[in-house]
């Protein structure tokens, strides 16, 4: 499904017995100028780029269970 990786759909999926989630596609270069950032307000991790865009969420909750879908078009990136 297009746009229903979010967060909050992962963990309504994960609450209901999914053993498995998948984040949305992200492409390589746009996760690359993404900065880290530890949320503590929402008490998850957001991936953020200059704009403030936030480009991907994850939390602990979902540890382990969650694939991060990358897109790429160059083969080195992609290893």
């Amino acid at each position: 499904l297009v746009r229903a990786g979010t967060l909050p759909l992962r963990l309504l999926a994960l609450q209901h017995g999914a053993d498995v989630v998948y984040s949305d596609e992200i492409i390589d270069h746009k996760l690359l100028k993404a900065k880290r950032v530890e949320n503590k307000i929402l008490g998850c991790i957001d991936f953020v780029l200059p704009s403030q865009e936030v480009v991907y969420r994850t939390c602990s909750m979902e540890n382990g269970r969650n694939v991060l879908q990358l897109g790429t078009n160059c083969p080195e990136r992609s290893l």
